[in-house]
């Protein structure tokens, strides 16, 4: 309890005043924020197997935002930009591992697992459906990417890259360059853009 929070406390019963409740001090270091450790957390993947994002410490970590009633999220990975990405990510580091979340309520593991295997993604989707990870990390459209460093540190959060239309022939790929950095022990640059897509959508 804060010096502050005690002596207001004090003075509420003296002078008989409503006493405030304290803030939570540890509600915004959950937050993602770059250049501070990821928030961990666990969920289920489309197997109903739990996974922890602190057990891959050691190794880059993708977290990539999908829904599959989303149009842009389906060009993205309908049009192979996920699986560009993860196959240029791949040629950098072997070790990187990608995980797609979904926050859409409604959306049940069998969808997810079609959506990736239709599109030729070798992952496990995992299920985030009352949007508590989402939250914490402020995922906004799908896709929406971040990426997190070998220390389990958050190094990117935004778009997947330069181009929201989808027209460039030569679209630069945020995540890629970022691995590339992280790789090279260079600094990661852009460490935040403006993700693009559908708003994820919150249940209560």
């Amino acid at each position: 309890m804060s010096h502050r929070f005690a002596i207001g406390g004090l003075l509420a019963l003296v002078l008989g005043l409503p006493r405030q409740a304290p803030a939570d001090e540890g509600a915004e270091e959950t937050k993602a924020k770059i250049g501070k450790p990821a928030p961990d957390f666990t969920l289920p993947d489309t197997d109903g197997n739990k996974v922890t994002l602190s057990s891959f410490r050691g190794r880059i970590v993708i977290l990539q935002w999908i829904n599959p009633g989303c149009p842009v999220c389906k060009r993205v990975v309908t049009e192979g930009v996920t699986r560009k990405m993860l196959a240029e990510v791949k040629a950098v580091t072997e070790d990187a591992v990608f995980l797609p979340l979904s926050t859409t309520p409604g959306m049940n593991p069998a969808k997810i697992a079609a959506y990736l295997k239709e599109n030729g993604i070798e992952a496990k989707g995992l299920m985030d459906l009352e949007g508590r990870v989402g939250r914490m990390y402020d995922a906004r459209t799908t896709p929406h990417l971040f990426v997190i460093d070998k220390e389990g540190v958050l190094r990117y959060q935004g778009a997947i890259d330069n181009d929201p239309s989808g027209r460039k022939a030569d679209a630069e790929n945020y995540v890629v360059k970022a691995v590339q950095a992280l790789v090279s022990g260079q600094p990661v640059s852009p460490e935040t853009t403006k993700p693009y897509g559908c708003s994820v959508k919150y249940g209560k």
